[in-house]
């Protein structure tokens, strides 16, 4: 699948350098964003839509390679691995698979046509300069970001059909690809991006092009902003139950979501406590974190060795469930909360 990208290819896969010096920034308060008419007319006037090939890297999880190492004959291939328990049908599943597509909007269209309204804002760095990342205005959501292409692909192998009646919480998601998926799989799909022109110009498009058809019915909602801001907004929600429709209330710290996905957003290693925290008060009881990144984030700091520790120094049990075979080095965690 190939992208087509609103930056230079230089630094292509990496964050920018952050401002070595520290300057006090003001994060940006949550604040649902809602569709309106207009997003249904923005999808209405596009001249085409990318599509997304669901399966198509060919890098393998941990689970494969260890399956190889104990049966180099292969005598295991008619069988694939349920991440939930049991086996199902290597035939039928490839099937199913081959089925599956995304659509996308492209960036670049995205850029021509905010630069052509004269747009200012806190995507200007993004259209003007080509920078990654302005820390507290502009957090590279613009962009498709390998390890989303790593996410979405790992839940489209592990968990296609399993994810139906779920309800899942994308953070940094920029395009959404792993939510668009897990909402096309019919889970309840929370999309949260920093900046909420990118949830307007990119992700909601997005889910649009991708609506399931009517035997699924699923629900979706927008979130921008900072994330210790969305969680204190979620814990509200969770004491007035509005984040539960079977009950009248919602005891605070048990938390409302069966997975919760993130890629590409532990660049920044002073948000590794924001993040974390999300994931203890929104995760319910044996739910799970999928955290795609790369090994190490040169010039910026963040890396998923460090992350991977800073889980585990909060109550979560760890596991590495993929990493890229070749090119840059990039992981899949899953994290849950230890009972």
């Amino acid at each position: 699948m190939v992208f087509t990208f609103n930056f230079n290819a230089e630094g292509k896969g990496e964050k920018r350098k952050l401002d070595q010096e520290e300057e006090i920034i003001e994060w940006k308060e949550a604040k649902e964003i809602f569709l309106k008419d207009e997003h249904f007319d923005r999808i209405s006037s596009l001249m085409s839509i990318e599509l997304f090939e669901l399966g198509g890297a060919d890098e393998v999880s941990e689970e494969e390679l260890d399956k190889k190492t104990a049966d180099p004959e292969g005598e295991t291939d008619m069988k694939t691995a349920d991440p939930e328990g049991g086996s199902a049908d290597v035939t039928t599943v490839k099937q199913e698979k081959e089925r599956h597509t995304l659509n996308f909007i492209n960036s670049a269209t995205v850029v021509t046509n905010l630069k052509s309204s004269k747009y200012e804002g806190d995507l200007t760095p993004a259209l003007d300069e080509g920078t990654d990342l302005v820390p507290g205005v502009y957090e590279g959501g613009l962009k498709i970001w390998e390890c989303s292409e790593d996410l979405v692909n790992y839940l489209y192998k592990e968990y296609t059909n399993k994810l139906e009646g779920k309800k899942v919480l994308e953070l940094g998601c920029g395009a959404g690809l792993p939510g668009v998926f897990a909402f096309t799989q019919g889970a309840k799909v929370d999309f949260n991006d920093y900046n909420s022109e990118v949830l307007e110009e990119i992700t909601i498009p997005n889910v649009l092009l991708n609506v399931p058809d009517e035997s699924r019915r699923t629900e979706t909602r927008f979130f921008s902003g900072d994330w210790a801001s969305l969680n204190h907004l979620l814990q509200s929600e969770k004491l007035l139950g509005l984040d539960n429709q079977e009950t009248d209330v919602t005891q605070a710290g048990e938390g409302g979501y069966d997975f919760i996905l993130t890629s590409e957003t532990i660049y920044n290693s002073s948000n590794h406590s924001k993040l974390i925290d999300i994931f203890k008060d929104q995760l319910i009881s044996g739910g799970k974190v999928l955290v795609a990144a790369k090994t190490y984030y040169f010039g910026v700091g963040g890396g998923i060795r460090e992350f991977h520790t800073e889980l585990e120094n909060r109550g979560f049990t760890v596991n590495l469930v993929y990493q890229s075979l070749h090119g840059v080095k990039r992981q899949i965690l899953c994290a849950q909360l230890d009972s």
